[in-house]
């Protein structure tokens, strides 16, 4: 295994993953609430509860997207001497190829006026099902490699590098996203990576317009 000489990664370098898992486990209870519920007939709660789902399936595909693009690839030049390592990053890849075709069959769901509500509970229980045993699978076994393989520098640099992708319309829709009901240590912790001028509108414009917006229930 090639190993790295520079400044490992530290507990706060990983707090911005523990902030996005948990961003999601928050939806995956309000999706279960749905699903026992049922799609909603009322159109202002059903355009509530879509609000929500567009969201989080934005923010889940895009989460795993930069996972994919920059952080395994770069694990897997450290670990090519480590078949059990690798195995690990195997199953990340293939969990998210599962959650992938999942989110798209609740998409077709909430499409489908006439079909989509017989099916909907069943496709909504199978994302939360998929997604809750991904992130604690992530969190069991491969965070710990990614603290072994990965400085502090080149963690930085690929949270920078992910940033420059999205548009200016992704960034403003992550933030208020992520740090809904986090902790404010947290939120400090992640949004001081922000440069300032993002700092900024993300507290007078973004924060404010996400809270107006009625979501979910």
């Amino acid at each position: 295994m090639t190993t790295t000489k520079s400044t490992p990664m530290s507990d706060a370098d990983l707090e911005v993953m523990y902030l996005i898992h948990d961003a999601f486990r928050r939806d995956t209870e309000r999706l279960a609430r749905v699903a026992e519920k049922g799609a909603p007939e009322d159109p202002a709660t059903h355009d509530a509860v879509l609000l929500g789902w567009h969201g989080f399936s934005r923010e889940l595909h895009q989460h795993h997207t930069i996972e994919d693009e920059y952080l395994w690839p770069l694990m897997r030049t450290r670990l090519d001497q480590e078949p059990d390592a690798l195995e690990v990053l195997d199953a990340m890849e293939s969990e998210h190829a599962l959650i992938d075709p999942a989110l798209a069959a609740v998409e077709e769901a909430f499409d489908d006026h006439e079909h989509g509500p017989d099916v909907l509970a069943e496709r909504l229980d199978a994302v939360v099902h998929l997604l809750r045993s991904h992130l604690a699978h992530e969190e069991r076994d491969a965070l710990p490699l990614v603290t072994r393989t990965i400085t502090s520098p080149e963690w930085h640099r690929i949270s920078k590098d992910a940033l420059r992708k999205l548009s200016y319309s992704d960034i403003a829709a992550m933030t208020p996203y992520l740090f809904e009901g986090a902790p404010e240590d947290r939120v400090h912790l992640v949004i001081r990576e922000l440069p300032l001028p993002l700092q900024l509108v993300h507290r007078f414009w973004w924060e404010p317009r996400y809270r107006r917006a009625r979501r979910w229930e």
